[in-house]
């Protein structure tokens, strides 16, 4: 089945997607947190990625899909769960262990602004215009306010935290961007391959350099991976890459917009973090930036 890779305007059922996601995703920086207490960063992101894709290919082999793509799309695919999955779950995991969640959530906003910039480059239908270049510059604003707060009033541990989220955004703007060219292939199968091939590789990396099989885990450790697994990543996996297919990267992008928020919410609920000044006002910077953004879409 040939899929049509020209994006299309949302529906009511996309954003409602959008707003699911965000909703998935600002609650994963707590499950992290809480699987931190008895894994390793790597021991995170390879055990979320493996669950999520022990759980979709079952669906997959349940639901009659074959995977026999190209040799061109599996090394696009190759890449792109390396830009999507194994590369951010790592630096996510790592900064985590010098951030709190809230501020995780919204630096992950920046990814918004990155893959407005490598879209106008890499497509032809996602091009800048004045309130595009606008709200990227407010929202940049919100991050070099978080940032620069944190080098006046912390220690140097927060800044490679957040240095690690920032990355972590850029490479997952970059996955956004790729991911079109692969918008031929169903969202559900492509998700499966993406997730098995980048598993492999992460089970080996946390084998070689942590311990993943504790004798002892914490009950709510091995609860919050298994969340991370099939909420955050095979559900939410599937759903991001329909939405890119459709809408768009800029458009998926918006995600930026309900991360922060819903981080922020859930951090302040479930885990008591409190929220200061300069992190409500970045927070409100960045959804100001991603706004006026959204304006030019």
């Amino acid at each position: 089945m040939t899929h049509s890779t020209t994006i299309r305007r949302a529906t009511r059922l996309d954003i409602a997607k959008l707003i699911f996601v965000g909703a998935i995703w600002g609650a994963s920086f707590i499950f992290i947190a809480l699987a931190l207490k008895s894994f390793g960063p790597i021991t995170v992101a390879a055990g979320r990625i493996s669950l999520a894709a022990a759980v979709l290919l079952l669906i997959c082999f349940a639901a009659g899909y074959g995977l026999k793509y190209s040799l061109a799309d599996w090394r696009k695919m190759i890449l792109i769960g390396s830009l999507n999955s194994g590369l951010p779950f790592f630096l996510i995991s790592w900064g985590m262990q010098y951030i709190s969640s809230a501020e995780a959530a919204i630096l992950m906003a920046s990814g918004t602004f990155f893959a407005l910039i490598l879209s106008h480059f890499a497509s032809k239908d996602e091009r800048f215009n004045t309130s595009r270049v606008v709200g990227v510059a407010i929202g940049f604003c919100g991050v070099f306010l978080l940032v620069a707060h944190d080098l006046l009033v912390s220690e140097s541990g927060s800044l490679k935290g957040q240095a690690a989220m920032i990355l972590a955004a850029l490479s997952y703007a970059s996955s956004s961007v790729l991911s079109r060219r692969i918008s031929h292939i169903p969202a559900l199968p492509a998700s499966a391959s993406i997730l098995a091939c980048t598993s492999v590789y992460m089970l080996l990396l946390a084998f070689f350099f942590e311990s993943p099989v504790k004798s002892d885990p914490e009950l709510i450790a091995i609860l919050a991976l298994v969340a991370l697994g099939v909420l955050g990543t095979a559900i939410a996996y599937v759903i991001r890459l329909q939405i890119i297919a459709n809408n768009g990267a800029v458009f998926m992008s918006q995600i930026g917009y309900l991360v922060p928020l819903f981080g922020v919410i859930w951090s302040w609920l479930f885990l008591s973090e409190a929220v200061g000044f300069a992190t409500m006002a970045a927070l409100g910077a960045i959804k100001c930036g991603i706004a006026i953004t959204r304006r030019g879409t």
